[in-house]
């Protein structure tokens, strides 16, 4: 069920809202229970049979941590338990998103015609995995608490949260619904949950739906395009990507804002930062959160001790060394990062997407490391010289972020590469249109993307807008940033008149409801 339709704003929700409502009336668990019951039939209204891999998935997950906990009684060791789990998560993940396009990628080097059916990728299933893994980790070195069924299930379907992030960590989510309070809705944070997701729901629709058709027909015909007509296709897919997933982001935590629940921030205007290390603390907060405890920490923590073990330093300064740079920080960048693409999808494509971040975020930390000695001091520029350093720096890690895109968004590597091709002028400069476009279209896209760029550089983010109501579980430093006073959000008549007037516009243009891009992950 998508949160930009019909059925979802005008039956699935207003029932959840109803009887959560309803169960807080008698008890926390029956909140807890009905909770977990809506987010398993939003999950099933758009396969009910994939719906049993959901269950089958948390059942397996949650014997394992009763296993690891020893709440049954076992004498089996706690790390057999959490590899056979982590190893049946993994294989089940595996199977359905990775098997059949490796077994079909190997038939296609191998010469043979032969072609394997694709399974259909449930929902999610990405992120429903890795919550579990993280927790069974966490719960088997004494980091988190065993759960009751109904508790453990609400954790990992909430429905907000549960077919594209954000990731929640359990220590985030679990103690909010332990808490000894009233579990009604309460009028301040169903009024702030929903003007967030109207701002969010106003980005998928009216921005982010209105640049893909532009970047879909690029992104089909690389190898016909001039190098104006591939530089607009791919602004217009980075403009819909930023929308699509910053709208799906604002939506979930509003949802979750309604039920009085706060989810940590997952997107923090991206394109404004500085540097890529930047640029990974706002995209996808909570994947770089996880894949830096679970990934990047461990293997750097298993490196330093193989170091120590052979008397070598691990220390700042021996990292400042050429080997000790490679072995203590490029090499596990590359692999996380490697990770994070594969995680992204089964293509070639994601491998070479994840790989390229990796190189970034490697030359990016040598920068830090390498540019100057410590202690030593930089001059203090003038203003002028700081705001184009700034902004130099915010264009070329948009760029680099350009690049990695293409390979992100493309069906294939020849496919990407023949899209770099035509950015670079390989089929000449000119501003040949794209397929069944027409002129005046063309010409439309210009304005509509200097609004997209100006709303994603010169405006504040809807957490800033709302600063003044806590609107995530974790403030970062960006949202400190306090914008013009006619920008914060406050419960008077001219900011309701305008989200109804974006909620009016939304509802028009939801006779077709697209699915949002994170969903195929």
């Amino acid at each position: 069920m998508l949160f930009n339709s019909y059925p979802f704003l005008f039956a699935f929700l207003p029932a959840a809202l109803v009887g959560y409502q309803i169960a807080g009336h008698f008890h926390r668990r029956a909140v807890v229970a009905w909770l977990g019951f809506v987010s398993l039939v939003f999950y099933a209204y758009w396969r009910p049979p994939l719906v049993v891999l959901l269950l089958c998935s948390i059942g397996i997950n949650y014997l394992a941590a009763e296993l690891i906990s020893r709440h049954i009684r076992n004498t089996v060791g706690v790390r057999v338990w959490l590899w056979l789990a982590i190893a049946i998560d993994l294989g089940l993940l595996g199977f359905f998103k990775y098997l059949f396009p490796f077994l079909n990628f190997a038939c296609h080097v191998a010469g043979s015609s032969r072609h394997w059916a694709d399974v259909i990728l449930p929902l999610g299933i990405s992120f429903f995995t890795f919550t579990q893994i993280a927790y069974l980790v966490d719960l088997s070195q004494g980091d988190a608490v065993r759960q009751d069924l109904s508790s453990y299930v609400l954790f990992v379907t909430f429905f907000p949260h549960l077919i594209a992030g954000p990731i929640l960590h359990h220590k985030d989510m679990m103690p909010q619904f332990q808490q000894d309070r009233k579990y009604q809705l309460r009028l301040d944070d169903f009024i702030v949950g929903l003007s967030w997701f109207i701002m969010g729901l106003g980005k998928k629709v009216l921005l982010a739906d209105d640049f893909s058709h532009t970047a879909k027909a690029a992104y089909d015909s690389p190898g016909t395009l001039g190098m104006i007509v591939a530089w607009r296709g791919v602004l217009c897919y980075a403009l819909q990507l930023y929308f699509d997933f910053s709208g799906y982001s604002d939506m979930a935590l509003g949802l979750a804002r309604m039920f009085s629940i706060d989810f940590p921030l997952n997107f923090s205007s991206p394109y404004k930062a500085r540097n890529i290390i930047d640029f990974w603390q706002r995209w996808h907060i909570t994947l770089t959160q996880y894949i830096t405890d679970y990934v990047y920490s461990p293997l750097q923590f298993w490196i330093s001790e193989r170091r120590q073990e052979k008397g070598k330093k691990v220390s700042r300064k021996a990292q400042a060394t050429l080997e000790g740079f490679t072995s203590m920080i490029a090499f596990p960048m590359m692999f996380t990062f490697l990770v994070a693409g594969i995680w992204h999808g089964a293509g070639l494509q994601y491998v070479v997407f994840g790989a390229i971040h990796g190189v970034y975020l490697t030359i990016n930390h040598a920068w830090h490391l390498f540019r100057r000695k410590p202690g030593q001091q930089t001059a203090e520029k003038p203003p002028f010289l700081r705001a184009i350093s700034h902004g130099s720096s915010v264009l070329l890690t948009f760029v680099c972020v350009l690049v990695a895109n293409v390979f992100f968004r493309s069906d294939g590597c020849r496919r990407a590469i023949s899209m770099l091709a035509a950015m670079a002028g390989a089929h000449g400069i000119g501003s040949r249109l794209l397929p069944h476009e027409t002129a005046s279209g063309a010409a439309v896209d210009v304005p509509k993307m200097i609004v997209g760029f100006l709303i994603v550089w010169a405006l504040p983010n809807t957490q800033q807008i709302l600063r003044r109501f806590k609107p995530s579980l974790h403030i970062t430093p960006w949202d400190e940033v306090v914008p013009s006073r006619s920008l914060v959000w406050t419960p008077n008549i001219a900011w309701a008149l305008t989200l109804s007037g974006v909620f009016f516009l939304v509802l028009v243009g939801l006779q077709k409801p697209s699915s949002f891009l994170y969903f195929q992950f």
